[in-house]
């Protein structure tokens, strides 16, 4: 191969050279580029700034009234949003004006988690000012800051409205809410979490021994509710509406006797929860002991949540004031009649004789003759529930117009009854429709009736049930009880019913029936 001359490679150099120059050249084109690209993104930015802040003063945020924006922030601090006051503030100047208001401020969160517990709720209080405080107190160790953070809470105890106070053992909220014995006037709620009872060493130190002294100054004290593993010896007298729940953690069996004494000492006692867990099926361990008997003249609400042999303490109860009762098993329904929930329910409706308007039984099953019976001993009766309740056709008959039982009944809901045919519901409903029945025997007509996941009842009983009166095949609301078990969910048979009878559920027929599918 020849060998370049030197001139060759300079020449080469030289081409090189140039468009080392151009990409050079380039490069500081693009250079100028990208900073013209920056300053373009950087006005880019301003506007959108600009924009944001133009929808800003126009959107609902920024025009709702400084009380609207208040009232939010309550709700969100209400939700368990501890900080949301503080966050709000920081918002903007609206934003910080609206949180400024006293009741934003009301709601005080104390637990272990917070870094300086005396200083913020020093902030919560004084922004607060003179509105009704909402506190809770949660509690997994009881250290100095915290008790001295409840000092300062203590300080205002003329100003609390609720009271929520959630431990880890008994011993804890004892100690809290030993120093609670003062003046209380405007505290209406009072709501206890304890889980475990802990290694006692001392007496009392398993059950909530102080809460009848610790608030023995609250004269508006009407709202408890107390989880606990055992029941409270005793609670203020002015309360109206009670809430017993005793957890799953292992303790010594609760005593019945003790708790049904305690419910005597309530003179204004309205409404009342017992949820038992399943550990404590055998609590009845004084059955037939009629010592054990109270009457609580002014109840009016009772709630069951427990296995059904726990059903049985309501012969040791007398209520003549009940209008609402709801018997709700925690276990999975026996599919076979428990014979002691049937004759303690015959037992309390014949000594109590209450006026009792709503019966509700869930997953909990009687026998044929306990229907028929409970039936005629419930004159005043306006609603029946009934969940996974295995009825008879010929039980339900005992409710037909003209000779049979409660007459007043007017709403029927049903649910997962396997045994009960469409067509006998349509038989009790068609039996109350005629007005000139309601004009010589005075039995009302079924106004609505409700049929979720009844084997035996097929879509055609439905319709026939739309026709004759309102016919529900949904939940009623988001307070129902089978709402948050999602046991009664059925969007799907309701989206069938829905596409195979499109027809019927026209415009023209769908004015004819009542039927309730949303």
């Amino acid at each position: 191969m020849d060998r370049a001359s030197t001139d060759e490679i300079f020449a080469v150099h030289a081409a090189i050279r140039v468009h080392e120059l151009g990409i050079e050249s380039i490069d500081i084109t693009i250079q100028n580029l990208l900073r013209q690209v920056q300053q373009l993104r950087t006005k880019r930015a301003h506007h959108l700034d600009a924009i944001a802040k133009c929808r800003g003063s126009i959107s609902l945020a920024w025009r709702a009234p400084d009380d609207v924006l208040a009232l939010i922030f309550e709700h969100c601090a209400a939700s368990g949003w501890a900080n949301a006051p503080l966050i709000a503030s920081h918002v903007c100047s609206k934003w910080r004006r609206a949180s400024f208001s006293p009741r934003v401020w009301s709601h005080i969160y104390l637990t272990n988690d917070s870094l300086d517990p005396v200083a913020k709720t020093r902030l919560w209080l004084s922004r607060a000012l003179q509105s009704p405080l909402r506190i809770t107190v949660g509690v997994q160790v009881l250290d100095p800051y915290l008790l001295n953070a409840f000092d300062l809470i203590l300080d205002h105890a003329s100003q609390w409205r609720t009271l929520t106070l959630t431990t880890r053992f008994v011993q804890q909220a004892v100690d809290v809410l030993t120093p609670c014995r003062r003046t209380i006037p405007r505290l209406r709620s009072l709501d206890i979490t304890s889980f475990s009872i802990g290694v006692a060493t001392e007496q009392g130190v398993d059950e909530l021994a102080e809460l009848e002294d610790a608030f023995a100054n609250a004269p508006s004290l009407t709202h408890v509710r107390i989880v606990c593993n055992r029941f409270p010896p005793s609670l203020p007298g002015a309360v109206v509406d009670l809430s017993l729940e005793l957890t799953d953690i292992p303790s010594s069996r609760p005593s019945l006797s003790g708790a049904l004494q305690m419910l005597a000492t309530l003179p204004a006692l309205k409404s009342l929860k017992l949820k038992i867990p399943t550990y404590f099926a055998q609590i009845l361990d004084n059955t037939g002991n009629p010592a054990l008997g109270i009457e609580l003249h002014t109840l009016e609400r009772l709630i069951i949540d427990a296995p059904p042999d726990f059903n049985e303490v309501l012969q040791y109860i007398r209520a003549p004031a009940l209008r609402f009762l709801h018997l709700r098993s925690t276990e999975p329904p026996l599919n076979h009649p428990h014979g002691g929930t049937g004759e303690a329910l015959l037992q309390f409706l014949k000594s109590s004789e209450p006026s009792i308007e709503l019966l509700e039984l869930h997953d909990v099953d009687i026998r044929r003759d306990d229907f028929v019976q409970c039936f005629s001993l419930l004159p005043l009766l306006e609603e029946l529930r009934l969940h996974e309740t295995e009825i008879p056709n010929d039980a339900l008959f005992a409710l037909h117009a003209p000779t049979g039982s409660c007459p007043r009944l007017k709403r029927v809901d049903l649910r997962w009854c396997e045994q009960l045919a469409g067509q006998a519901l349509v038989d009790l409903v068609q039996s109350r429709s005629d007005f000139s029945i309601y004009q010589r025997t005075r039995f009302d007509p079924i106004e609505k009736i409700t049929v979720i996941n009844c084997a035996l009842v097929d879509e055609s009983s439905v319709l026939d049930l739309a026709h004759a009166t309102v016919c529900s095949v949904v939940v009623r609301n988001s307070e129902d009880h089978c709402h948050s078990r999602g046991c009664c969910n059925n969007a799907r048979y309701r989206q069938r019913l829905r596409l195979r009878h499109q027809k019927d559920l026209g415009s023209s027929e769908r004015s004819k029936m009542k039927l309730v599918l949303d």
